[in-house]
């Protein structure tokens, strides 16, 4: 007659076993968990600039006025603020001026005459609309030199909306939450962004 041998418990070899590939498991779980919410942030607050961006351009059309957006970075963080030409800032109603943003700098269009018109005029010199101020968190910015972003610059975008929902020229920036997940942007002349 055979007798079997029952075990008692688990030894410790396969107790630690067991924990290693639990953890092994964890740890992959929580790295995709982690991939799955950045990235979807990332989407949520490009879309929230792109609807930013095309709300003030239909405002432009609909308020048959210039705005002017800019858009910097803190910290972690957008800081989006909307501006409009003041009573004193009548230029920018010329017609023969509102293709031209930033005449007096190296664009080119210098301009003596181009000193009042409201998209050369100095954010700090504008009237700041506070109720349209946006925070957009964990997402940068840069300025482009063209679509595939090869010069990027961190200055501050500004983006000069017309009275017609056009812009004076295309415009490229680039939006970032980390290494591997950037967008490029391109608002074209007629203020579509891309």
């Amino acid at each position: 007659m055979t007798k079997y041998q029952y075990s008692k418990g688990v030894s410790l070899i396969e107790l630690l076993v067991v924990i290693a590939i639990i953890g092994i498991f964890a740890a992959v779980g929580t790295q995709g968990y982690r991939s799955i919410v950045t990235g979807s942030d990332f989407v949520a607050n490009k879309t929230a600039l792109t609807q930013y961006l095309n709300d003030i351009r239909y405002k432009s059309y609909a308020d048959n006025k210039h705005y002017k957006i800019l858009i910097d970075n803190f910290d972690d963080n957008l800081i989006v603020k909307l501006y409009e030409p003041d009573d004193l800032n009548t230029k920018w109603r010329n017609l023969n001026l509102v293709r031209r943003c930033n005449c007096q700098s190296s664009t080119g269009h210098a301009d003596p005459d181009c000193n009042q018109s409201f998209s050369n005029v100095a954010v700090s010199l504008l009237t700041s609309i506070a109720a349209f101020d946006k925070t957009i968190n964990n997402i940068n910015i840069v300025n482009c030199n063209n679509d595939a972003c090869s010069t990027e610059t961190p200055d501050p975008v500004e983006i000069c909306y017309l009275f017609d929902g056009t812009t004076p020229s295309d415009l490229f920036f680039k939006v970032s939450a980390s290494a591997t997940s950037f967008a490029i942007y391109k608002i074209n002349k007629t203020g579509y962004v891309e």
